[in-house]
This record gives structure tokens, sequence and C-alpha cells, in this order.
């Protein structure tokens, strides 16, 4: 690890250093003072472009200390060197370096439009959303896009970011989503939807002069998929940096998770202002029916009613969004002085260390897991999942009856349902569909995802082992935070019990979880419910083969780090 392959020896010609200095050769003077050499690969010695690095003073190996510089690396086939040169400054003692990894190019820049005052601003705003409904609501998804497109692709979100960032834009942008906000709380009455108050937090804070669009479009990223951390760093840092706006990524992002709780009252003030500039538009729609504008204007004082409450829960859940984004999706801090040269090479998957092993590993239980922020994989809820889950429910009870009236029903799950009806009832729900029951045969092998060494003791179990994130396990098995920190998972021998019922998964409302409504888990996976004679265990101890740490709960390090002392020759300067 410490020589690179001959492979490997093209340089860097237009590194992204912080300086923005670009030289054809090495050059002594360019090497004077502090500064130090990095490089970023996969463990097969290519480089990861365009991942974001942040050179920190030390903070025992974690994201968060007092950051020196950040930017860009950018290291091609094409490249002339192999690292980059990071100048420190007048720092001179041991820094540490972490990167998000995130190798995507951002969207060119585009030519910005004019703005208006604050105050029209608002003002077209109400105005627009009291005339969308006098027009029948023909909401143009061409003319007006924005927050109307719920699906935007993380692309087209810093598309937006990008051009939106640019201060003769952002009124102009944010004005069309507070429209979109406008109508989703107002005419479709979405006012349970956390993501929906998001939105109009995201679009209102663009009006902090300190802040702007830059903020709005970090949140929409993050909010979207916490993942993408690196994405934002680098539009930030390579995207920005072109238009003139020479602004720290990582500073910015980091600092941004406080600012969003301080600017709640700022804007809780301005949606007041909106609401009430709406209410009058709407008032004066005298060519509508009494009964729809009496119901708008009803929908606006409800609005003003719990608007403060909304606005401040979507404040912590943007910043705990943040902080978890920082947090999960940084690689380890490395250490290194001044005049060396670190190599920090990121493992795709760490195969054999993750298992398995003949007891409970204390690691799996993931100590400090937070359950409060939004569940990974989850997705805004809407009209058909909500018939969906009516129609489960309401047809849960049928097929409760259906299932006794089987005379091929296995006697141990016939006792099982008649123990105690009501709570089967519930578990029925639980199925997307009618589900259908089988037979074990002898040595037969089945899955649970746990969180402590009891966790055999549950009636849930898969087929299959656990998906390689927690996105799409929780998604897939329509699994809340706070139900299991998912650490690690088992494998059980069967038959003993003899059988069990099989289906798909249904989809799980998280409006049961305060700050979390309109949000849901998608299921659609497979699972497997056991019978269980209370108190007794569904599974005994003895019955489990092994335990595996998750995927996404490796304990082993993510990446590791080669230093030898930096050379001349070996960098973009």
């Amino acid at each position: 690890m410490n020589q690179i392959t001959n492979e490997y020896q093209k340089a860097q010609e237009l590194a992204s250093s912080e300086g923005g200095r670009v030289a054809a050769d090495g050059c002594q003077h360019c090497h004077d003072g502090n500064w130090i050499h990095l490089r970023y690969e996969y463990p097969d010695e290519q480089a990861v472009t365009d991942a974001t690095y942040v050179v920190q003073k030390p903070n025992g190996g974690e994201p968060g200390g007092e950051v020196i510089t950040e930017g860009v690396l950018t290291v091609t086939e094409l490249s002339r060197h192999k690292y980059i040169h990071v100048d420190l400054g007048d720092y001179d003692g041991e820094v540490e370096v972490f990167f998000f990894d995130d190798p995507t190019e951002p969207v060119p820049f585009e030519e910005p439009a004019p703005v208006e005052d604050e105050r029209t601003w608002l003002e077209r705003a109400a105005e627009s959303v009291a005339s969308g409904m006098a027009s029948g609501a023909q909401w143009s998804w061409q003319t007006l896009q924005g927050d109307f497109n719920e699906d935007m692709s993380t692309g087209q979100i810093i598309t937006n970011a990008i051009v939106t960032a640019v201060p003769v834009v952002d009124q102009v942008a944010d004005l069309r989503d507070l429209i979109a906000n406008g109508k989703l709380l107002i005419w479709e009455k979405r006012y349970t939807e956390l993501g929906v108050w998001v939105g109009v937090f995201a679009c209102l804070i663009g009006l902090v002069p300190s802040l702007g669009s830059l903020a709005k479009g970090v949140i929409k990223i993050i909010w979207k998929n916490a993942s993408e951390m690196g994405r934002v760093l680098v539009y930030i840092n390579k995207a920005l940096h072109r238009t003139g706006m020479r602004v720290n990524g990582y500073r910015f992002v980091t600092k941004l998770a406080d600012d969003v709780v301080d600017q709640v009252g700022f804007v809780a003030q301005k949606f007041d202002e909106f609401l009430d500039l709406t209410a009058q538009k709407v008032s004066l729609l005298k060519n509508l029916s009494p009964d729809i504008v009496n119901d708008a204007l009803a929908t606006i004082e409800e609005l003003c009613r719990i608007g403060p409450q909304k606005i401040n829960a979507a404040a912590h859940a943007i910043r705990e969004r943040i902080l978890r984004a920082i947090g999960d999706y940084a690689t380890k801090a490395f250490a290194v002085l001044p005049g060396q040269s670190i190599i920090v090479q990121r493992a795709i998957r760490a195969f054999g260390k993750l298992g398995p092993y003949k007891s409970w590993q204390r690691a799996m239980g993931r100590e400090g897991f937070d359950a409060a922020p939004l569940e990974q994989g989850a997705k805004q809820i809407n009209e058909n999942i909500e018939v969906r889950l009516a129609n489960i429910r309401k047809a849960a009870p049928r097929w409760y009856n259906e299932l006794l009236e089987d005379k091929k029903l296995p006697g141990t799950l016939r006792e099982a349902m008649k123990q105690d009806p009501e709570r089967f009832i519930k578990v029925l729900e639980t199925f997307g569909s009618k589900p259908t029951y089988r037979n074990f045969d002898p040595g037969e092998k089945l899955y649970r995802v746990v969180n402590d060494e009891k966790g055999y003791e549950g009636q849930f179990w898969s087929p299959a082992k656990p998906p390689e994130t927690e996105a799409e396990w929780r998604a897939r098995d329509a699994v809340l935070n706070e139900w299991n920190n998912g650490g690690g998972y088992i494998i059980a021998e069967v038959p003993p019990p003899p059988a069990a019922f099989v289906g798909d998964i249904a989809p799980q409302n998280l409006a049961q979880i305060d700050g979390k409504e309109g949000y849901y888990l998608e299921g659609g996976g497979t699972q497997i419910w056991l019978p269980r004679d209370y108190p007794k265990p569904t599974i005994k101890s003895d019955q489990i083969d092994e335990y595996w740490y998750t995927d996404w709960n490796a304990s082993v390090d993510a990446v590791r780090a080669s230093r030898k002392a930096g050379t001349i020759s070996e960098c973009d300067l």
C-alpha cells in the first residue's frame, strides 16, 4: 500500500487544491511551509475521483474538529500526479483528514434571472395559491417545477440547488416552491406530513441572508437521502466555486445543523405572514362557492394554529438528518503530520469479518443507536398507500375467518389463532395480502434481524438473510427504528415449530411515531410468522446455528491508511 503501482503514475492536471493553483510541474517554492499530500483510493488502488476531503485539528479520530481546510480531491487516470497538495497555512501541528466519498460530477451552472422584494414575493406566492383554486387547480408541472415534483432525482435537486444558490435567482425559485407547498397544505390538506413542513421550512429559510437558497438545496438533498452528503459537498466546493462563491462546504453544513433550529422563530413568522396574505386573497374569490372559500379559510386558520409546532418539529428533524449524514457517511479521521503523504484506502466490503459467530457479540447491540431520526428507506405517504392500508385493516377479519374455515390448516396454527383472536387479527394486518401456510422440512433455515441476544424469541422471521443496507432492510421488512436497531442477524434451524404462516409484508405507516407523520415504509418482502405457546419462546436458543453482524454494522474499519514522507514530484503543484 505504501507503493503506488506504475499504472497510476500519471499526474493530476487540473487538481482542485484549496488555493485553486494549478501548475504543470513540481516547484520547490510551492512546497515551502506547512502542507500535506492526500490520496483516496479503492482497494484495487484506483483513485476515488471527486471525493470531498476535510482537514481538521485533532479530534480523536472523529469528524467534528476545528476545520483547517477542505476541498474536492480530483485524481483521474488522465491526471499527471497521484496526490493533491493541501496547504495548511500557519498551522504546523498534527492534523486529521477524512473523506466523504461521492464521485459524482455536479451539473453545470446556469444563467440567473431577476428577483423581487420580499413583501411582493410573499404576496405573489399567496396570490398564486389562491388563484390556483379559482382556475380549477390546473397546476402545470411544466411551468411550476420545484417542490411540485416530489419525486425529483438527486441530480435534479442538485441542479436546482446550484442555480438557486446564486443570489439573483434564489427568491424566484423559492417563490415557486412556496406556492407548491401552499398547494399541498391548503388545497390538499397534507399538513400531517412532516416532509411537506420540511419543504416549507427549506424555502422560507432561503430568506435568511446568511443562509439563502444554498441552505435550502442542502436540506432538500440530505432530506431525500442522507448518504448524498458527499455530493452536497462536491457541488458546494466545485460548482459554486466556479461561480466565484468561495463557500467552505463542510463548515457551512455543520453550522447549518444548528442554524435551522435557531431560525425557527424567523421561519414561523414568515409562514404566518404568508398565511395571512393567502387568507386575504382567498376571501376575494367571490366567484367560488362560499363552502369552498370557508373550507380554505378554516384550513388556513388550522395551519396558523399548528404552524409553529410543525415548523419546530421540521427544524429538529432536519438537524438530526444533517448530523446523521455527517456521522454516518464520513470516513474515520486519520492523523498525518505536515510534510507527509497519506493514502486512505476505502474498503468496499469486509468479507469474512461479519461472522459467523457461535454466540452473541456485544458490538451487535449498536450502543448509542438513535431511534429518533426518520427511518432509513422511508417514503412520503400518498393517497394510494392510505387506501391500501385501510383495505388491509378491513380485510384482516375476513382473512381470519377464511383461514379458520380451511380444513387443511395445521393444528398448531389453528390453536395459535384461537388463543387470542383479536391479537392475531393485528398480526394479519402486517401482511399485504392473505397469508398462506406451510410445513417445515427437517434442517430448514430461517433468518431474523435482532438487536439483542434474546431476539430469537420473536415470532416474525425471514426466508433469506437481510440485504446489504439498512435502508433496504427497513423498507422491505417495514421495521421501525424503535422496534429493532438492526445490529445483527441470526440463523435458526427448524422445525420446531412444525408450521408457519407465510406472506408478503404490508406497508408500515409511521404516523404512530410522533414527528414522523406523513411517512411510511413500503414493505413488500416475505415474512414468516411462527406460532408461540405463551410464555414459551417461539424458537429455543439451541436452535440458533449462527450469529452474524448485519452488513451495515460490520465490526471492522471501513478504511485504512498509510503514510510516508511527501515529495515534490508526487502532487498537483
